[in-house]
C-alpha cells in the first residue's frame, strides 16, 4: 500500500495555510494586535496544528504576525519607523531590479509591460486600477531574473500593502503621477538603459512613499 509521506503533506498544508493566513491579514480580516489562537485557526482551515504552526512560523519570518513570548501570535503593530524601513529597502531593491531588467528582459517581457502599462492608464476603477499597478511591478521584478530579489521583494510589498491599506485613498495626481512614472521606467527598459530605470525606478518608489505619509497625516483622529 502507497501512502504520502508526512512531511510532504505538512508542508504542502504549511504552504496552503501560509497564503490563505497571509491573504487574510492583507485583507484586513485580522486587527493589529490581535491574538491568533493556533487551536481556532487549525479548525477554520481543516489541518492540524503542526503545518499552521509552521505556517506562523514562515509569516513571523516574513513580517506578517510576531510572536510574543508565552502568547503565540499577534497580527503586529506598524509605526511610521516600519513604514520607512519597508520603503527603504524597496526602494533599494526595485531600484536594482529596474537596472537588471534592463539588461536582461526578453521582447515578449517588454510588450507584457507594455500592456500593462495601457491598461493602468485606462483603468477608471481605483482597486482594480492598484491591482494592475502591481502587476507591473511583479513583471518588471521578473524580468530581472534574480529570485532571490523578488522573494525579499514580494515579503516587502505584502508588508507594505497591509501597511498602508488603511490610509491609501483615490487621489487623481498620484493616479497620473504614477502611469507617467511607470511609462518612463518602461522606457528605460526598452532603450536598455539601466542606469535610468534604476534612478527611475527609486523615484517612483520615494514618491509612493510621499504619498502614503500624506494619506497617513490626512486622515481624521481616532475615535475615543
Amino acid at each position: 500500500m502507497t501512502h504520502m509521506p508526512a512531511p510532504r503533506k505538512n508542508q504542502d498544508l504549511a504552504g496552503n495555510a501560509y497564503q490563505q493566513m497571509r491573504e487574510a491579514i492583507m485583507q484586513g480580516h485580522y486587527a493589529p494586535g490581535e491574538p491568533l489562537f493556533e487551536v481556532h485557526l487549525a479548525a477554520k482551515m481543516g489541518m492540524s496544528r503542526t503545518p499552521l504552526r509552521e505556517a506562523l512560523k514562515v509569516l513571523a519570518r516574513d513580517g506578517f504576525v510576531q510572536a510574543v513570548p508565552a502568547r503565540g501570535y499577534i497580527v503586529p503593530h506598524r509605526s511610521m519607523d516600519d513604514l520607512r524601513e519597508l520603503f527603504e529597502l524597496r526602494e533599494s531593491l526595485e531600484g536594482m531590479a529596474a537596472r537588471c531588467a534592463a539588461l536582461r528582459a526578453t521582447d515578449a517581457t517588454i510588450a507584457e509591460l507594455e500592456q500593462l502599462c495601457v491598461l493602468y492608464a485606462n483603468e477608471g476603477d481605483w482597486q482594480q486600477w492598484a491591482k494592475i499597478g502591481t502587476q507591473f511591478h511583479t513583471a518588471l521584478v521578473a524580468a530581472a531574473q534574480n529570485e532571490r530579489m523578488a522573494t525579499i521583494l514580494d515579503s516587502l510589498k505584502g508588508q507594505i500593502l497591509h501597511s498602508r491599506r488603511s490610509a491609501l485613498r483615490a487621489d487623481q495626481d498620484r493616479r497620473d503621477a504614477a502611469i507617467r512614472e511607470h511609462r518612463a521606467i518602461l522606457d528605460a527598459v526598452r532603450a536598455r538603459d539601466g542606469a535610468a530605470a534604476e534612478a527611475l525606478a527609486r523615484e517612483h518608489v520615494r514618491l509612493s512613499y510621499a504619498a502614503t505619509l500624506s494619506s497617513y497625516q490626512s486622515r481624521p483622529p481616532a475615535s475615543r
